[in-house]
């Protein structure tokens, strides 16, 4: 029903001929070498510019994709991701409750315009303002009235120096800063974050509400969320200053009916996102078909969708609607599927993929097996427009497991580490089960490592850029558009491999403790 046409076996061959792949045996990253190219690039600090698009309304300021899994991405990765670039995308197996919670996370974090500002009433405690404040991590509420009109605005400044008795159960009324102030400054929604910049810094105040005809809070936009725009230009952010959101579901099956499915795309379409990732390990499945369907037949949102690793599931995705497809089938580390027999070689699976997307005017994610910025770099060069990340960000401070002291045979001391497990690991599995989102176990294909924690993502991230500069520079690419019309491979042996990377595999199994 979806095999390929003697076109597309065409296209694929030519493709895979022109980067200097096999036709007949399916390779990996460690099969291939890169052979350098003329460059004329006199430096590697020419290179800044590691833009891709990925969605129709969505260009990547990196090609990385945090990895939508328990034991790496929560609303601390999507925000640290994001910050640099990158797409934050959470794990679809999560409770819709939790989803929605990172959801609204994200979308207040370094926001420069809220559009729905947190607001309290004059008649309420301070106490009940400091919950609010805690709960939602601002620094300051907007006072409304029975109909939504603003009155007023509290921040601490207001009760740090009160002087009368029982702060904490003190209306907040008598302490806000009151609207009736005669240098109270507000502006109508729709105002440009410069013209907004200039009253924020030409009153010098910290927060400008926005403020209707009718005096109706439509929105707020704060200095701190002008300060984080500027202060990471490259971050990846909405026309709003927010960062971008993605929501995400399984697939109908055993605990999953498709009332329920297209619930839980509703309630994460009111917080706003931008994509939607619909995700298995099976997606080249009935169960796949008719989930995409129904939600592009109810909803008008760009679809990314996998997992597959052959040409002919690419195909299948693109034609139900699928903007981005995510190609990759057991090379994760932390991932066994390979073990049941299921799977390509991941860089040949990503060059065959990418030659069916671009006929549909599609994009694809590589997801899984990628090491190191060498690993990003062939995978991009072979056709895909981002690589998605789960062992390489996992030891990360921002990943979203707790981090937890053991010891460490290399070191000869105990160590900050984190778990790392994949998303059919035993251990994820058995989260399921207790959230109520699994019936049972089923044959693990997954599973779980211990790594060190290593510092904040910013660094990983930088470490991987100027990795990529380097690799580029060799092959005299100054962009990605570039690096994948003038990249091509070499096939390599397993010597010819180690005589390049040379201790590359034992530091990788010493990192795993």
């Amino acid at each position: 029903m979806y095999d390929l046409t003697k076109e597309e076996k065409n296209a694929i061959k030519e493709h895979l001929r022109r980067k200097g792949l096999p036709l007949n045996v399916d390779v990996t990253f460690s099969n291939v070498a890169l052979p350098d190219e003329y460059s004329g690039i006199r430096t590697r600090s020419e290179i800044r510019d590691f833009s891709s698009k990925l969605l129709p309304n969505l260009t990547l300021n990196i090609p990385f994709i945090s990895a939508n899994m328990r034991s790496v991405t929560g609303a601390e990765m999507i925000i640290a991701v994001e910050r640099e670039g990158g797409l934050g995308v959470m794990p679809q197996d999560l409770p819709v409750d939790e989803r929605l919670k990172i959801l609204e996370k994200v979308l207040r974090a370094e926001s420069a315009v809220i559009d729905e500002p947190i607001c309290v009433r004059a008649t309420q405690t301070l106490d009940e303002a400091k919950a609010a404040m805690r709960k939602y991590n601002v620094t300051g509420l907007l006072v409304v009235d029975e109909a939504n009109r603003l009155v007023g605005i509290l921040s601490s400044r207001d009760w740090r120096y009160w002087d009368g008795p029982d702060l904490g159960s003190t209306q907040i009324g008598r302490l806000m800063t009151s609207v009736k102030d005669r240098d109270f400054v507000t502006a109508l929604p729709g105002i440009s974050l410069e013209e907004a910049r200039k009253l924020l810094k030409e009153n010098k105040i910290e927060k400008l509400p926005l403020v209707d005809a009718d005096g109706k809070v439509r929105g707020l936009i704060t200095a701190r969320g002008l300060f984080y725009t500027s202060r990471h230009p490259r971050a990846l952010r909405d026309e709003k200053g927010r960062f971008i959101r993605v929501g995400s579901i399984g697939v109908i099956g055993e605990s999953r009916d498709l009332s329920r499915l297209l619930n839980e795309v509703e309630l994460q379409m009111q917080k706003g996102i931008s994509a939607l990732l619909i995700d298995t390990a099976r997606s080249f499945s009935v169960n796949a078909e008719e989930t995409i369907e129904a939600v592009k037949k109810q909803f008008d949102i760009p679809i990314i969708a996998g997992n597959t690793s052959n040409p002919k599931g690419v195909k299948f995705l693109c034609e139900l609607g699928a903007d981005c497809v995510k190609v990759g089938q057991g090379p994760g580390l932390v991932c066994t599927t390979r073990e049941v027999g299921v799977g390509i070689p991941q860089l040949s699976a990503v060059a065959m993929a990418s030659v069916i997307a671009r006929r549909y005017g599609k994009t694809i994610i590589a997801d899984g097996g990628i090491r190191g910025e060498d690993d990003i770099v062939k995978a991009l060069i072979a056709g895909a427009d981002a690589v998605m990340l789960g062992y390489l960000l996992a030891g990360t401070e921002e990943s979203a497991p707790e981090a937890n002291p053991v010891y460490s045979k290399e070191f000869e001391t105990k160590i900050m580490a984190k778990d790392y497990y994949g998303s059919a690991s035993p251990d994820a599995q058995l989260a399921r089960i207790a959230e109520g989102t699994l019936s049972e176990a089923r044959r693990p294909e997954g599973r779980k490592i211990t790594v060190p924690v290593i510092g904040p993502l910013s660094r990983r991230v930088n470490d991987l850029l100027n990795g990529m500069r380097s690799l580029m520079s060799y092959v005299g690419a100054r962009n990605i558009k570039e690096l994948q019309e003038k990249g091509s491979f070499h096939r390599q042996s397993e010597a010819g491999y180690s005589e390049g990377v040379k201790e590359k595999m034992v530091l990788l199994r010493q990192k795993s403790l």
